[in-house]
């Protein structure tokens, strides 16, 4: 199905704040099934959904995420002022637990969680996989624990997470034995730093290429043999595929 080949990047991202229970609710509502979220820890170890580690782009603050306790971030806004200006001033930062929350009532939807490299070197591995692991256990099933750094998924594995995924910093690692001996279930990689005459069809993980939103393009990689594309902009994306037979 066309739905389940679309990632909803950040949410619905490119009309609502970034990471937030809001953008995830508008792009399931756009048609989305899946959805990527970033994750980073607050002082006292607690995973909320966040992409930078400090607070001045999304949320118009000064300081990190990670200088400060649950309890104040969830008070904070993550309104992207930049973007959009006070429209969504009430929008606040949302807790890893309340999307899990919310994912028990969608069982439809895989979830994509990046858990970004500052949450790991602030916490160290264990203390950082035990955090996220905790509150994303009623809905395992649905999430794919996943992360620039092989060394968090490697010990997600060891532990026991059935579903894992790794992001590419360099396409050439995708054949790197190492790396595949963690049996990922996805491979995520930006689009760009795929080769031309790259063979997509022998690659056994899912392919997840992301950030794109030109259908044009998208049918590109569709028809080299990507399974998922990562979009900000899912319900134009979605809208504009559905006129095509993929």
């Amino acid at each position: 199905m066309l739905a389940e080949r679309l990632v909803a990047h950040r949410g619905y991202q490119r009309h609502y704040p970034e990471n937030t229970l809001l953008a995830y609710r508008e792009a399931v509502a756009a048609g989305a099934r899946a959805i990527e979220t970033d994750v980073l820890l607050s002082a006292d170890l607690q995973p909320v959904l966040y992409h930078d580690p400090t607070l001045t782009r999304v949320s118009g603050r000064r300081g990190r995420v990670d200088a400060r306790t649950l309890a104040e971030l969830v008070e904070l806004p993550a309104h992207e002022p930049r973007r959009f200006g006070d429209r969504f001033a009430d929008t606040r930062i949302t807790a890893l637990a309340e999307l899990a929350d919310w994912l028990g009532t969608q069982p439809e939807v895989t979830a994509y969680v990046e858990i970004k490299r500052e949450a790991i070197d602030f916490a160290g591995i264990d203390a950082c996989y035990r955090a996220i692991a905790d509150c994303l256990a009623p809905v395992a099933g649905q999430c794919v624990l996943m992360s620039f750094a092989p060394d968090i998924v490697a010990h997600a594995r060891d532990r026991g997470w059935r579903r894992c995924g790794l992001v590419l910093d360099r396409w050439r690692d995708h054949s790197s034995s190492e790396l595949m001996a963690l049996r990922p279930e996805a491979l995520f990689c930006d689009y760009r730093k795929v080769p031309a005459r790259a063979r997509l069809g022998d690659l056994e993980p899912e392919l997840v290429l992301y950030e794109i939103d030109r259908v044009e393009l998208a049918l590109q990689w569709f028809e080299r043999g990507v399974d998922r594309i990562e979009t900000f902009a899912v319900g134009e994306l979605f809208q504009a595929l559905s006129r095509h037979r993929l």
